[in-house]
């Protein structure tokens, strides 16, 4: 334990809590060791004897093998492997500090081993991280899910052969965070192709709350209300169309909610839903309704939501949310990240309920199913792949459209295939069988979600009735016959939410407890002054002679406090920040007027009529 005492060592602990404990005395089969190279200075690390990298010049063999990589300052990097301790030292003077290098090993008691010779220089260096052993790969992951993703490129990854060669779980950990980086990347692209219509969107929702149609809820008003009921959860995929006989004869014993998607096919099929979760930001999403009479059905909606569905007349009440993460930063803290326009909910509503996403429809209803305290959830039409090489089942808008495209010529399976011909697919195992079924990349996302969703909510039986497609682990597939069989002891439910004030459609009296009295017109005047104050600033800002960094003027510094402003401009601003080479009245350039569009776009949100004119003459 000296070695974990001296000063150097207590200050990396400081910042960085969780390697000590790397020093509680793992048990291992394994004998590590640092021995002295052939060529003085040098090091090898040996695993029960056997070396892990030259032992007669590592150092050599490891700028060789760092010579075959091009490393950029915006990259993350990661080396997988610690037998070569020059490979981690030549890394780690390659990069900036601050840039992060992230260091994976297979074994706990490795790290003492190596700790004062090699590991504590490189640890001093801010945005070095170190974790090593199946204990330290879940915090990992938490690390890696939490990056800020916003500055980095690209990501890296370096392999000492050695190791990554007799141990496989380096392949699954690369294959893994490869998953996870590409996530947080698409995640990044969807959030500059969407932000600012998701704080537009937001922010018209968030100042109509308080009229009188349609009804506005928040969803925390049903937190915990339905324990010890039974819920379906209607998705889209093929086979839904022929297990629409199921849930009509299980109907009284169980709550549906309807994916958008899946409604008309619901109701076409006499089925009336309980709910209908919505999520799309774009109009599009009103063709899954258009044409009709909807006032018995409550719309679940994220808070991003298209107005354009609460302009109509088709709802007559809406229970909001917001999507948020929740996530544990390497230092155990808990970071709550919200969807940006979230931020604003809480000026209007007391606590409009946070729910968890992972990018589809689907996803959001389950989690509203499991706030909401359901006890089991059954998932029908949750195909997640190209059952019978169809994208939906009939019935959908989707099928509706191309119906009006066929001809001699084409046909729906031609449509279809043409579809799926563009999509990067795979094979993954088909549900309740040893065969597979065609898949792609975005909805085995949606796949490994649920799989990890089921890990997490274990006091929640989850059933997905199934033969057609993809199985998802953690949710037994069932047969409709299989899932008659389990809701036998189930009684009639006798629909006990319709007593809410939800599905009523009953106005309170007075201002209900979960709004701020005037919340929504405070909301408004705020966004109004925000956005005068603003334009006073660039005014300011430009008509000072003296050319200096706009990043540093006062506008700048009170814009990035206030978080829906700043996320407006994030594209900008990381542009800016990834292209340090620009001059900076080039810089200002770009920042000023990616802001004053910013203001032009809310101030049309904020005032429909301006639509009605030309901006200029």
């Amino acid at each position: 334990m000296s070695q974990i005492i001296d000063p150097i060592s207590s200050e990396i602990f400081e910042r960085k809590p969780y390697l000590q404990n790397y020093f509680r005395n793992f048990a291992s089969g394994n004998l590590w060791e640092l021995g002295s190279a052939k060529k003085p200075g040098e090091y090898y690390v040996s695993l029960n004897g056997e070396p892990l990298s030259s032992s007669f010049s590592p150092l050599t063999q490891a700028i060789r093998l760092l010579d075959t990589y091009s490393l950029r300052s915006t990259d993350i990097v990661i080396l997988f492997g610690l037998g070569n301790p020059h490979l981690i030292q030549k890394i780690s003077e390659a990069l900036a500090p601050g840039q992060i290098l992230i260091l994976i090993g297979d074994d706990e008691t490795l790290i003492p081993v190596i700790w004062d010779q090699i590991l504590k220089p490189v640890l001093q260096i801010p945005g070095r991280h170190l974790f090593s052993g199946d204990v330290f790969f879940p915090l990992f992951f938490n690390y890696l899910e939490s990056l800020p993703i916003e500055r980095v490129s690209g990501l890296k990854v370096i392999r000492n052969p050695t190791d990554t060669n007799r141990n496989p779980i380096y392949r699954e950990l690369e294959e893994k965070t490869q998953t996870v980086f590409s996530a947080k990347m698409s995640d990044l692209l969807t959030k500059f192709e969407f932000e600012r219509l998701w704080i537009k969107n937001s922010i018209w929702n968030l100042v109509h709350v308080g009229k009188k149609s349609p009804v506005r809820y928040p969803i925390s008003s049903l937190r915990d209300k339905f324990k010890g009921l039974t819920a379906v959860l209607v998705s889209a995929g093929p086979s839904l169309r022929k297990n629409l006989p199921w849930l009509q004869s299980v109907r009284d014993k169980v709550f549906v909610l309807s994916c958008d998607t899946s409604l008309k096919v619901l109701i076409k099929a006499g089925i009336q839903a309980d709910g209908v979760v919505t999520l799309d930001a774009q109009t599009n999403s009103f063709f899954h309704f258009m044409g009709e009479s909807l006032t018995q059905i409550p719309l679940f909606a994220d808070l991003v939501s298209s107005p354009t569905l609460l302009r109509e007349p088709m709802f007559q009440s809406v229970v909001h949310s917001v999507t948020a993460k929740y996530q544990v930063d390497p230092e155990g803290s808990l970071v709550r990240e919200v969807t940006a326009g979230g931020e604003l909910a809480e000026q209007v509503f007391t606590e409009v309920g946070d729910i968890q996403s992972g990018g589809s429809v689907a996803t959001t209803a389950f989690d509203m199913l499991r706030y909401m305290g359901f006890t089991s959830v059954y998932f029908l039409g949750q195909d997640l792949a190209y059952s019978g090489r169809e994208i939906h089942s009939t019935g959908t808008h989707h099928n509706e459209k191309w119906l009006t495209l066929l001809g001699r010529k084409k046909s729906l399976e031609q449509i279809n295939e043409v579809i799926i011909r563009k999509r990067e697919t795979r094979f993954v195992p088909r549900a309740g069988s040893e065969t597979s079924v065609l898949t792609d990349y975005v909805l085995d996302l949606y796949r490994h979600w649920f799989e990890e969703s089921a890990n997490t909510v274990t006091e929640m039986n989850l059933f997905n009735v199934n033969e057609d497609g993809a199985e998802i682990a953690g949710i037994q597939s069932l047969s409709p016959e299989r899932a008659n069989e389990k809701l036998t002891e189930t009684p009639n439910h006798n629909y006990p939410w319709r007593e809410l004030p939800i599905w009523k459609l009953s106005l309170e009296e007075g201002i209900p407890s979960y709004l701020h009295p005037q919340g929504s017109e405070s909301l408004y005047q705020r966004i109004q002054k925000d956005l005068e104050f603003m334009e006073a600033g660039l005014k300011s800002f430009e008509e000072n002679p003296v050319i200096s960094s706009f990043q540093e003027s006062d506008i700048w510094i009170w814009m990035r406090e206030q978080s829906y402003l700043r996320r407006m401009v994030r594209k900008t601003e990381i542009y800016i920040l990834r292209h340090k080479d620009l001059e900076l009245t080039r810089k200002n350039q770009l920042m000023i007027q990616s802001i004053k569009k910013e203001i032009r776009y809310l101030k049309r949100s904020l005032y429909p009529m301006m639509d009605s004119f030309p901006e200029k003459g």
